[in-house]
């Protein structure tokens, strides 16, 4: 697993956000898809990279690849919830682990259909379920951390981000997922390929960043 630690600065939580209260409001909730290919990295790499991404996850994924997550969500210190999707594929609901679920949400599932993610900024606004996949979730969650602050950087951040994913070949995915767990080493990607370059470059530097609540 191979994602930079983030720096903590030594100074008293939310001190940066004191300067100005945020201009919008995100009503969205994001989750992941984990599909079961993700397996064949190692459970423990998986949940791991979960935890960066939010230290009480929510994942669509099959009923078996909630199994494994559940089994090394303790060492992986998340806590996990599920996501259902209904009969009518635009909504879902959140399925807690004590077996309650929650109200039915429009849904959206940009893991599926990449062409919803030039509309990211606009579904933030929505009170709704946004599924990211594993590739884009780091970028994407950032970007909705920067949101609030500042629409017009964030619009430019996903301007980043949809031009670099549309460059992406079968070939850089392999890459960028082979860094993402330690396989590859980041610093030689620039010379493997320029396009997944142009996109881990953006995922690093949003990362390092823009940290979510729990950081």
């Amino acid at each position: 697993m191979s994602m930079p630690e983030r720096y903590h600065p030594e100074c008293p939580p939310d001190a940066h956000k004191v300067i100005r209260p945020p201009e919008k409001e995100v009503f969205a909730t994001l989750c992941v898809y984990v599909p079961d290919s993700e397996e064949v990295n190692g459970m423990d790499n998986v949940t791991d990279i979960l935890s960066m991404m939010n230290k009480k996850p929510l994942i669509l994924c099959s009923e078996k690849m909630k199994e494994l997550i559940l089994k090394n969500a303790e060492q992986a210190e998340i806590k996990p919830e599920f996501i259902r999707v209904h009969d009518d594929p635009s909504k879902a609901s959140i399925a807690y682990t004590d077996g309650a679920v929650g109200p039915s949400l429009d849904f959206y599932n940009i893991a599926q259909n990449s062409e919803l993610s030039k509309d990211f900024l606009q579904l933030l606004q929505k009170k709704c379920l946004i599924c990211l996949d594993t590739l884009s979730m780091f970028i994407l969650r950032s970007i909705s951390t920067v949101y609030p602050w500042d629409e017009l950087l964030a619009n430019q951040f996903l301007g980043q981000y949809t031009a670099a994913l549309k460059d992406l070949t079968d070939a850089d995915i392999k890459l960028l997922t082979d860094v993402r767990y330690g396989r590859f080493d980041a610093l030689k990607v620039e010379e493997e390929s320029k396009t997944a370059y142009k996109f881990l470059r953006l995922e690093r530097k949003l990362f390092l960043q823009y940290p979510t609540e729990d950081d």
